[in-house]
Order: C-alpha cells, then structure tokens, then sequence
C-alpha cells in the first residue's frame, strides 16, 4: 500500500498515515451528506417551495454568524478536531430529531433541514480544512490536497448515484437517519482518534493571540497582504453568485421536473456524473497546478462564471442551468478547491486563524447574505433571469482580482517568509555585499548590506603611481598590502594580463588582496565575463563565490550560468547518490564521517547555485535564508515561482521536503547518474574525487571498514600520491585489509 501511493500519487511514507486518517474522514461524511444534500434539496423545493430559498439564506447567514462566533470562542480553548466532533454530533442528534417530526408531517421540519445543510455545510468546509491544513505545510498540500478532495468527491460520487436507488428501495425519509449515523459516528471517531494526529499539533492554531481582528483593522490588513485581499474577495464574491444561481436553478429544476421524486432521481444521476467527472480530473491537478502555477490556475474560475451567466442573459433554460451546476461543481471541487486550501497556508503566521475563521466563516456568509438579499430586494422588480446581468458584472470585478493578485503572487510569498514590515521594492533593488566576505553562506540581511557600499567606495581611490608592468609582477608578492595595491592598478587600466592572476587572488587567504582584486575585476566588464564563466567551473569554492560577486556587483546581464549550474546541480545529485549507499552500510565513525561531510558539500553547493541564482534575482538570499527555518515550503513556493521554469525541476528537488529516494529518481530523470549503485562502485569513485577530503575519508572508509579486496586496485593506484594525507590514509588501509595493526592516520585523528 505505502509502495503504491509513494510510486504513483507521491504520497511519501511519513506523510501515509495522517493522508489516511483525514481522506477516511472525508469519504465518509461526504458520503453521508451526499444522500442528504439531495434529500433536503428535494423535499424542500417539493414539500415547501423554492420561493422561500432567498429568504431561508437570508435566515442560513445570519445563524451562522452565531454559530462561527460562539465556535470561535470555543477555538480559543480546544482544537479544532474537537469542536468539530461535537457539530458533528449534535447535528446527528438533531437531524435524527427531525426526521421523527418529518414522519409526523410537521412543515417546519423542512425549513429547519434546510438550515441545518447549509450550515454545516459551512461547518466542514471551515473546520475539516483547517484540520488539513494544520496537518499538511502548502507545498505538502499542493500534492495532497487534490487527493484528500478526491476522497471527498468520491464519496459525493457514490453517495449522489446511491441517492436515487437507496430512497426507491426504503422511501425517502429514512434517508435522515443514515445521515445521523454517519454524523454521529463520524464525530465520535474523531474525538477518540483526533488526539493521536491533531493533540501534538503547534500552538499557532490555537493561540489566543491574534484570534480576532476589528473591522476597523481589515482595510488596512487588505492593503497590506495581497493574499488576505484576494481570499476575501474568493470568499465574497462567490457566495454572492452562488445564491443567485441557486435560485435560478432551483427555479428552472422546479419547473422542468414535476414530481419529487422524479426530481430526486435527477439530482441524484447530475450530481453523480458531475462528480464522478470531478475525481478523475483530481489525479492530474497536481500536475496542472505544476504547469501552470497556482495564480495562473485561479483564473479558471471567475472565467467560468462569467461564461455561466453571461449564457443565462441569453438562455434561461434546464441546459445551460445543468452546464452551470456541472461546471461550478467541477471547478470549485477539481481546481478552485485546492487552490484555494493551499493559499490558506501561505497566509501570514500570525493571521492563519483569524483568516480561517473570519474568511472561510464570516465572509463566506456575508457574501451569501448579500446575494440573498440582492433577490429579495430586487424580487419584486426583477424576475429571475435577470439576476445573471448583477452576477456578470460581478464576475468581472472577480477576474480582475484574480489577476491583481496574479501580479503580486511573489511578493506575498516573500510577506510569508518576512512576517514583519519592510520595504520589498528595496529589497528587490538590493545590490551590495560585503565582497571580503568568505564564507559560502548567503548570510543574514544585516549590517553587512548596509556597510558594503562603504567597503567599495574606499577601494575606488585613484590607483598608487605603479605602472600595469610593474603591477602585473607585484601581484605575486608575499606582502598582502603589495598585492591589494597592485590589483587596484588594475581597476583603472583594465589589462587583460592581469585577469587571470586576479581570479586567483579571489582565494587569498588574505581579504585586503582579494577585496581589491574584486574591485579590479568588476571594472573589466562585458570584456572577461565568458573567462570568468569558464573559470567558475573548476576553481575553488572560495574563488567561485568570489567570481559570482564580480558579476553580480558588476551587473553584467548576459552571465551565462547553465554550465555551472549544471556541474553543480550533477554533483549535488551525485552526492545524493552517494550519501544513499552509505545510509544502507553497517553504521561505523568513518562511514558517518564521510557521509556527513558530502552532506556539508552539499550545503556548500546549494549556497553556490543560489549565489548564481542572486546575479538575476535580488531576493534570492532571503528565499536562502528561508529554506532553513520553519518557512521553508513557502520558500521552495517562492523559489519555484520566481527562477527560470527550464531550471525548476534540476534544483526544487534539492531543496523541497522529500524522501531521499525521491530527490535521487528525479535526478536520474534529469542527469547521467549511478544506476547500479553498490557500495563498491560507490566508495571507488569517491576514493578516485578531486576532492582532497572526500578522497582521504572515502579511503578510511575502506580501511576502517575492513572491506573486500576490490579495492586493492584503487589503494595501491594512491600509493604513489603526492599528498601525505592521503599516503597516510592509503597505507592505513592497505594495512586493514591484509589483517595487520594499523596506526590512526594523523589528520583523522585530529579530527
């Protein structure tokens, strides 16, 4: 089973059982509010009428105000599985209550049915999804969230097709007591289980701080956090429209459909192929999503209904009205849906659970009061059709939202990551560093940025009276005050016999020299950018970050950087490779040893290929930054969304929260790498790197290890290195292999 859903949804091993536990919930009681819904849609439109639907919204808004505002107390104290559970219950218990009134013909019933759909309909979009979305980070829910609405749409399917057969067999009311059963024992189960998955849940979700907000602050959260303004406006103005819709549905079905149970057996048979269509198309959104973003993929909606009733303007009529429902379903449970839970989790920490409950609660019933009593009001004026001109022009207003938020979709990632005010126009037009710098992390935004352009200003003096002769052969001088002097000629006469002498002052271990060999190299320009390309693929990693910063600083546009990226990008890979196979060996000090310094490579080399990255994107230290702190799936979002798309699947592996395993399919996929890969082959490689460390530790391994006499070849090949590091290690292995005693080589015992 675990082999399967990795292998072909992506569902990773740590992330099976929490997968399970919540898609179980929603399959079952979205399958036991699939015979309801229709149930309560029939009778009511039957036994009460669909005249009173504007007025029973109106009623449905207003009590779910209190209901979220009362739950919403409670969610200071317990999570929100618990409250949920206890909905859940008292919903059964009062639906069971209902159908005994129901068999007694009291017409209050229906009414009271009808509010208690529509409210928890509510309820389990608010509360089940906050479950989710506290169980799952957005990168997590980009692959699974589609998945766990599959299990939803599923049951929606089964129990839409079963609606129509289960009420011809035992008549309709009993309907209301399978629902009970399936509320009841639904909410039971997650109040014993819920402990095991949601009690170790972070505090932020029930924190105290920051549950509400006052009207008075929203305008200014609106303008402050694009993604807060776009959920509002997801929230509003689609439960503006739906009303309305509804209406104009229930309007048409009423009229098209003359029996209850004709009608019945009509909403049962749509709804089942409109979301029997919808699980399908859920197994490839992942990919679309992928494809096309998830900004570019919230157009679709407010496009459709726009469509929608621009067609009910022309053609009031039971096709273009199963076209609306089919396609508003299909949409909002296929792609809208997701979507929209993912953005949930890129809303600011400190916002998350005022959004959820205000946004998903509030709001939501805000925009169906709205819509409700637009149809009221306007009822007596205009008759039903002519409610789609109101919701066109809606639905326009929604489209541009979308593509407003569609603009700012990086820089509310970035507000994510940040989660304090600052200025992102100036964080995009950052250029400074402090190039004396050499270490391989991008670090922190600090004083270092501030004290950069004081660093370059002091090294653009008027250049020592040495002429570039003099200078070329001074560049070779013990004295690093010499040397600095000398690479400051050359800032002014940009001679290109220096160029590469000054690469290699970019690895002084001295900063005076290599910070004026930095100013020297920036002023050569366009001239040596395709030497210093060539020059990144092999030098140093001291001299490569210092070659990167040339370009950067330089701001030469036409850097091309696919060659490094893909040397780098392959040795990360490699590397990957490498630290599998040692995972599966015995465990011993050597075999850690190396297998945690090709991970500290690894780093290095991600630090690297950002560093590339930051010559064309000036936030790209802040994406680094926070990839390593609680933020990260936000991050890889952001980094996934702001690089070239031709990059993206070389370097979001890398840095997304997948297995091991994974991140070394896809690598293969991409690079020529190890198929066969044995610890043998392994270790012969690495034993055979141009990497001093990594060949003196992967050598140890072979002594250490006592390992077969495969080797034999590879040791007695660095018998005759020039290195005595490594002739240490080497006879230190040779010795382990023939069974003899073996003296602890200096530097790894050093170490």
């Amino acid at each position: 089973m675990n082999k399967f859903l990795e292998k072909y949804l992506k569902i990773y091993p740590h992330e099976v059982t929490k997968f399970i536990w919540l898609s179980s919930i929603f399959f079952v009681i979205f399958l036991g509010f699939a015979f309801f819904r229709n149930y309560v849609d029939a009778s009511f439109l039957k036994r009460y009428g669909p005249q009173y639907i504007p007025i029973m919204l109106v009623i449905n808004a207003l009590l779910t105000f209190v209901v979220f505002g009362a739950a919403n107390r409670l969610n200071r104290i317990f999570l929100d599985h618990t409250i949920l559970s206890w909905l859940l219950n008292f919903c059964g218990a009062s639906v069971l209550i209902l159908y005994f009134m129901v068999r007694a013909d009291i017409p209050v019933a229906y009414p009271i049915l009808y509010q208690i759909l529509n409210l928890l309909d509510s309820i389990l979009l608010v509360y089940l999804w906050n479950v989710a979305g506290d169980l799952f980070d957005a990168r997590q829910g980009k692959r699974l969230f589609p998945y766990v609405t599959a299990a939803q749409v599923l049951a929606s399917t089964i129990g839409s097709f079963g609606t129509g057969p289960f009420t011809a067999f035992v008549g309709q009311d009993p309907t209301l007591v399978l629902f009970a059963i399936v509320s009841g024992g639904v909410g039971i189960f997650m109040l014993v289980s819920g402990r095991k998955f949601c009690g170790q849940l972070t505090p932020k979700s029930v924190s105290t701080k920051a549950q509400t907000k006052k009207l008075t602050e929203i305008p200014g959260l609106i303008a402050k956090y694009p993604i807060v303004r776009y959920l509002i406006v997801t929230g509003l103005i689609p439960n503006i429209l739906l009303p309305i819709f509804s209406y104009q549905f229930s309007v048409i079905a009423n009229h098209t459909f003359t029996s209850e149970q004709t009608l019945i057996t009509f909403l049962s048979v749509f709804r089942g192929l409109t979301t029997s269509v919808s699980f399908v198309l859920l197994f490839f959104m992942g990919r679309v999503y992928q494809s096309m973003g998830l900004a570019n993929a919230s157009l679709v909606q407010p496009l459709n209904f726009a469509a929608l009733f621009g067609s009910l303007v022309m053609f009031f009529n039971i096709y273009v009205a199963a076209y609306g429902q089919f396609t508003s379903l299909l949409i909002q449970r296929a792609v809208a849906g997701p979507i929209n839970k993912v953005f949930f989790n890129i809303v600011p920490s400190d916002l998350i659970s005022w959004s959820r409950t205000f946004i998903r609660g509030t709001v939501l019933k805000v925009g169906m009061l709205t819509g409700s009593m637009i149809m009221i009001i306007l009822k007596p004026v205009m008759i039903p059709e002519q409610f789609s001109f109101i919701a066109v022009g809606l639905s326009l207003f929604w489209l541009y939202e979308t593509f407003v938020f569609r603009k700012h979709y990086k820089k509310t990632l970035k507000q994510v990551i940040v989660e304090k005010e600052i200025d992102f126009d100036q964080i995009e037009s950052v250029r400074g560093m402090d190039s004396g710098t050499a270490t391989v992390q991008l670090g922190p935004l600090s004083v270092e940025e501030r004290s950069t352009k004081i660093d370059t200003e002091m090294l653009r003096v008027a250049p020592p009276k040495i002429d570039p002769d003099t200078a070329l052969r001074l560049l070779y001088d013990d004295s690093p005050g010499t040397r600095a002097e000398a690479a400051l000629v050359f800032a002014c006469y940009r001679d290109v016999r220096a160029v590469g002498r000054l690469v290699e002052l970019l690895d002084d271990m001295d900063e005076e020299p290599r910070k004026a060999a930095i100013e020297a190299l920036m002023a050569y320009k366009e001239e040596i950018l395709p030497f210093l390309e060539v020059s990144l693929l092999n030098a140093p990693i001291r001299t490569k970050q210092g070659i990167l910063e040339v370009i950067r600083l330089s701001g030469l546009k036409n850097f091309e950087m696919i060659p490094f990226l893909g040397q780098e990008l392959g040795l990360a890979y490699s590397n990957l490779v490498a630290i599998h196979v040692l995972g599966s060996m015995p465990k011993s000090s050597s075999v850690d040893m190396l297998k945690e310094y090709l991970e500290e490579l690894n780093d290095e080399t991600l630090s690297l290929i950002f560093y590339a990255l930051w010559v064309y994107h000036a936030d790209m230290r802040l994406m680094y930054q926070a990839l390593q702190s609680e933020t990260a799936s936000i991050a890889v979002e952001l980094v996934e969304n702001s690089i070239e798309k031709e990059i993206v699947p070389y370097l979001i592996p890398l840095i997304e929260d997948i297995p091991l395993h994974e991140k070394i399919d896809r690598g293969r996929k991409l690079f020529p790498l190890i198929r066969n890969d044995t610890f043998e082959r392994v270790l012969t490689f690495l034993a055979n790197s141009g990497d001093k460390l990594t060949k003196i530790l992967a050598l140890f391994v072979i002594g250490e290890c006592q390992l077969s006499k495969t080797f034999m070849p590879t040791i007695e090949f660095h018998r005759n290195d020039e290195d005595e590091d490594v002739l240490q290690v080497v006879d230190y292995s040779l010795k382990r292999i023939n069974n003899e005693v073996a003296d602890m080589p200096d530097m790894i015992e050093k170490n």
